[in-house]
C-alpha cells in the first residue's frame, strides 16, 4: 500500500522560487531587463525592467496578447495610440495588441517597471 504524502510536500513540489537578484540583467538600448518567470510558468512572463532618467522607448506595435506594466518605483510617461499617459508607483498600464505604444522617463528619479507579457517572450540565445 502506498502511503500518501503529507500535504506540505504536495505544495512544495508546485512551488518555484525566482530570485530577483539571481536573474541576470539584460542590457538593450538604455534599459535592463531582468526576466523574474519561474520556469514552471509558460504561459507568459513577468520582468523587471529599469528605466534610467531621460531614457526613452521609442513608439513600436504591441503584437502579444496582453502587455501590461506596473509602476514599481518613479514616474513613466507612456505613449499609447498618439496619446500621453503618465504613470506612478503603483499604477498600472495595460497595451493591447495592436497599440503603439512607448514610454518615456522624463521624471526625477530612475524608474522600475513590472513588465507582464502573454505569451511570453522568445529569449534571446546565450541569455
Amino acid at each position: 500500500m502506498v502511503k500518501p504524502r503529507p500535504v506540505w510536500q504536495a505544495y512544495h513540489r508546485c512551488m518555484e522560487i525566482k530570485k530577483r537578484d539571481e536573474a541576470a540583467p539584460f542590457v538593450f538600448a538604455e534599459f535592463t531587463l531582468r526576466e523574474l518567470t519561474p520556469e514552471r510558468f509558460v504561459e507568459g512572463s513577468l520582468a523587471e525592467v529599469t528605466v534610467p532618467l531621460g531614457a526613452d522607448r521609442p513608439d513600436r506595435v504591441n503584437e502579444k496578447t496582453h502587455r501590461i506594466y506596473v509602476c514599481l518605483q518613479g514616474e513613466i510617461e507612456f505613449r499609447i495610440n498618439g496619446g500621453a499617459h503618465r504613470i506612478q508607483t503603483g499604477d498600472v498600464m495595460y497595451v493591447d495588441t495592436g497599440d503603439e505604444y512607448g514610454f518615456h522617463n522624463g521624471g526625477y528619479e530612475e524608474g522600475r517597471l513590472l513588465l507582464i507579457r502573454m505569451p511570453g517572450p522568445v529569449v534571446p540565445e546565450n541569455y
